[in-house]
């Protein structure tokens, strides 16, 4: 009997991998208009009710595929830095966002739709980027309270974000980038702002 349940865990594993892994070429091939769930079973293989079966509804595998891809990001964000230098790891976390949003645009399309229904998704990452903050503070290397650099350095970074929808080169973006990160750490780093 345990032989068959666990069989039957891996099938069932198995075929919810097999239908996020197709809805993330769809949606990295065609945007998020193209996230259909007749688009998803046909390119997993899969009938309709197989599809509800796992996710409800095509609001539920676009949360469950948000949440995959989240979760390969933060994964990658919370490996072993090679360093601990706070603003090192405060670029590099900025980055691999940057990154994150130019390789996968429609997927971080999705998220930033997500978002604006799960707000907590963000969680994870924003108290990351704060304790890095919370180093340059107690350095004193940033000049001003934890909770208000934290909120510059999110802000400053999500506005790069927003410019991946905008038709712009990746080289553009980057660009824009390196100017508002040199901007947000400078104005930080000023003892008398006033």
């Amino acid at each position: 009997m345990a032989d068959v349940k666990t069989r039957e865990s891996i099938l069932s594993s198995s075929t919810e991998d097999a239908i996020l892994s197709a809805a993330a070429e769809v949606l990295e091939r065609g945007g998020v208009a193209a996230l259909t769930t007749r688009a998803v079973c046909e390119a997993a293989g899969v009938k309709s009710p197989t599809l509800y079966h796992y996710f409800g509804d095509k609001d539920g595998l676009a949360s469950a595929l948000v949440r995959r891809g989240w979760t390969e990001f933060m994964a990658r964000k919370r490996a072993a830095p090679d360093t601990d230098d706070p603003m090192t790891l405060l670029r590099n976390g900025w980055d691999q966002a940057v990154d994150f949003a130019l390789k996968r645009p429609a997927l971080h399309a999705l998220y930033a739709a997500q978002l604006r229904i799960q707000p907590e998704l963000a969680n994870e990452a924003y108290a990351l980027m704060r304790g890095r903050v919370q180093r340059l503070v107690d350095r004193g290397v940033f000049k001003v309270a934890v909770d208000e650099a934290a909120r510059a350095v999110w802000a400053g970074c999500n506005g790069v974000l927003a410019l991946t929808g905008r038709g712009l080169s990746r080289r553009e973006i980057e660009a824009t980038s390196d100017l508002l990160f040199d901007a947000v750490v400078a104005r930080l780093s000023v003892a008398n702002r006033s």
